[in-house]
């Protein structure tokens, strides 16, 4: 199992202080993979016209490939606080979805990351707004399924954090993965996520199997802290079973870094025990 973490050499922080030598350094440090993230809407890769980002992101392309690492997903957009609550706000956000799949099959990468749309916002279960909520959805990664399967690439639709927002167990993913039934259409399990909704992790393993593509790793005490595993209450020696146990062979994936304001020397020893401490778990 190859072992991934959040990079980019976009951001100035974490290990985009290393500017283009950030892929060489990744690979130094024992990772294999990389989450290219494009949250951010506002971001040079979304507000430059179309042959600058094409440049920015085949430049990231070539720097990961030269050091031999594998873009392997790439991080749709997301705002919080969710702004779907009307046809223009969703109409807004897809485009930039689309354009994000795009972006993903120029990067190299085969898996895009999203969540779902949120039209009645987090607490949609106390509205009563459950069934609007998965018709909204499915009709919306039906839609981006198109351009998904134009650019050969995989939506992974994430759990989310949100205790009474109706998408936010893998059970409720699961089931409009299923729902949708498409093979363009599988599961990102987010770890923190599920610790936060106060589930079994492995148990939700067990649970999507043959539907898992990929993971968002981090560790909490049931906050959305994305801590390094070993940091909250997550029994990471059980969930690696559970991935070995399904047969999962995609990358395990850390949705978290060593603290970004560690001076280089200590940054770069504790990305290595970050590494060595997921070798220990999938071992």
């Amino acid at each position: 199992m190859k072992i991934g973490i959040c990079a980019s050499t976009f951001s100035k922080k974490g290990f985009g202080r290393f500017g283009e030598n950030t892929y060489n350094k990744l690979k130094e440090f024992g990772f294999s993979a990389t989450d290219f993230g494009m949250m951010d809407t506002d971001s040079v890769i979304y507000t430059a016209n179309r042959r600058e980002s094409d440049a920015l992101l085949i430049r990231e392309r070539e720097l990961a490939n030269k050091a031999s690492m594998e873009i392997f997903q790439v991080h749709g957009p997301w705002r919080y606080p969710p702004q779907d609550f009307t046809k223009e706000d969703r109409a807004e956000r897809i485009e930039k979805m689309k354009f994000s799949i795009y972006a993903a099959s120029v990067l190299g990468a085969k898996n895009w990351v999203i969540h779902p749309l949120m039209p009645f916002g987090i607490d949609d279960i106390e509205t009563f707004h459950e069934k609007e909520t998965r018709e909204i959805n499915a009709e919306f990664l039906t839609d981006l399924l198109r351009t998904a399967k134009k650019y050969s690439i995989i939506i992974c639709l994430e759990n989310m954090p949100f205790r009474n927002f109706s998408l936010s167990s893998p059970e409720k993913v699961l089931d409009i993965v299923n729902a949708v039934n498409d093979d363009n259409l599988r599961i990102c399990l987010d770890t923190g996520h599920v610790n936060v909704l106060g589930l079994d992790l492995a148990e939700e393993v067990y649970r999507i199997k043959d539907k898992l593509q990929v993971l968002h790793v981090h560790d909490n005490f049931g906050n959305d802290s994305h801590f390094l595993p070993y940091i909250g209450n997550i029994n990471w020696i059980k969930f690696g079973k559970a991935l070995k146990d399904v047969g999962f062979n995609g990358v395990f994936s850390l949705e978290t870094s060593p603290p970004k304001l560690l001076p280089d020397e200590l940054f770069e020893k504790a990305s290595k025990l970050v590494c060595d401490t997921v070798k220990y778990i999938i071992k």
